[in-house]
């Protein structure tokens, strides 16, 4: 892995980055780090730089039942 040169290769590479950690983390356990890896992302992908469309924290409704997060009704 080399050092990106590029703000925006900087963000690009730390969502992948968080998205990775974010599939690797076990079903149950590590509730805040999950909701820190979610933050992340979402205010990465309001900059433009998320994950692949379908994946990361908006589609994940199993952790938006389970974060203290308030919930948007549909």
């Amino acid at each position: 892995m080399t050092m990106p040169l590029q703000d925006a290769e900087a963000l690009a590479e730390l969502a992948r980055l968080c998205s990775e950690a974010r599939a690797g983390l076990p079903e149950t356990g590590f509730h805040r780090l999950r909701v820190l890896l979610d933050m992340i992302l979402v205010d990465l992908a309001r900059e433009g730089f998320g994950a692949q469309a379908g994946t990361g924290p908006a589609c994940d409704r199993q952790t938006a039942k389970q974060t203290d997060l308030p919930q948007k009704s549909p």
